[in-house]
Order: structure tokens, then sequence, then C-alpha cells
């Protein structure tokens, strides 16, 4: 008879998108952490991304957003501009549930990636100050974080002047490819 051993199989990445590739997952979870110098390794992350919404699977409009995300938890949300490589997003600790309202909070980030094939191009933009006007929940957009606009278009905007999050190179006006949306599960 053969001993039993209880060994944790590793904690490997693995992110249902069409976007971004597995090895963002180290970043991310290092970014929700607030480990800036010291990224995870991608065998130890302590979280797992479950795939909520996709807009080109679920339909690019905000009443497939919030059916699919709303009262969720935490989020991480990746958007392609298009016609580039160029990937911004955003985490929210709390929730997309509500409707016209804002949520403070100071663990929110906005994030721009300038190469999708290359992550060293990611970059971080924390919440400024107090964390106020972080997230805005309003059934008529979509992931709105702070200087970010989302409507029910592929038309966004981006409030440059660094008010609510740090400017980290998110151009003023783009137009969306896609966007994915998942869930983050503290494993």
């Amino acid at each position: 008879m053969k001993p039993k051993t209880n060994v944790k199989p590793s904690r490997r990445p693995k992110l249902d998108s069409t976007l971004i590739e597995s090895g963002y997952a180290p970043i991310f979870s290092s970014w929700i952490d607030k480990r800036d110098s010291m990224h995870y390794d991608k065998r130890n992350i302590p979280y797992k991304f479950k795939l909520l919404y996709c807009s080109s699977r679920d339909g690019f409009n905000t009443a497939s957003f919030h059916k699919n995300c709303d009262n969720k938890g935490p989020t991480i949300w990746i958007a392609k501009i298009q016609n580039s490589n160029q990937l911004i997003g955003g985490y929210n600790p709390l929730d997309w549930g509500g409707n016209c309202n804002w949520k403070n909070t100071t663990d929110s980030f906005l994030f721009n990636i300038l190469d999708s094939k290359n992550n060293s191009t990611a970059k971080l933009g924390p919440i400024n100050g107090s964390g106020s006007y972080a997230i805005c929940c309003n059934n008529n957009h979509g992931p709105q974080m702070g200087n970010l606009y989302c409507p029910n278009s592929r038309n966004w905007t981006y409030n440059t002047s660094g008010t609510y999050y740090s400017n980290v190179g998110i151009p003023e006006n783009f137009l969306v490819e896609c966007y994915e949306v998942f869930q983050v599960i503290k494993l």
C-alpha cells in the first residue's frame, strides 16, 4: 500500500481571455495586494480570475455588463483599444451593484498596457487622495471609474487631468474593440 501525501497543486494562473495571456495574472494579483516592487510568482497567485462578461460573447451593451457583473464582488476589467495592441483596465474591489451612485475606496486602480504582447509595458494608476468618486455604478454605463467615462457605446473618454486616478497614458478619446470583466476570487 502506497502512503498518501497531501501535496497541493501549484496555483497556475489561467485567464479565460481573448485579450490577454495568463502571464498578467501575477501582475494583477500583485497590484491588488499593493506589492508594487515584488510581484507574485506565477505558481503562487492568491486569486482566481473568473470570466463574468465578454463583450464579443455577451453583447456590447451596458445591460449585458450589469446582468453579468452586478453584485459579484471584486472585479478586474480589461478593454482593447481599437486598431492597436493597447489595453486599459481597472480593478473594482467593491462591486458594480447600485444605480446612479459613486462608491469610495482607496483600493481601486486603473492600468494601461501599451503593448499587450509585452507585460513590461504595464503601468499602474492608483486612486488619488481619499478615494472619492473611485467607482461609478450606473445602469447606463459600463465599468466607469473616476475620470474614465464608459457610456453604452464603443466611444469611451478619459479626463487626463488625473483628478481621481494617476495619469498612466490612457488616451482622452478612443474606441473600444471589446472588453472583458473577471471576478476576483481570493484562494
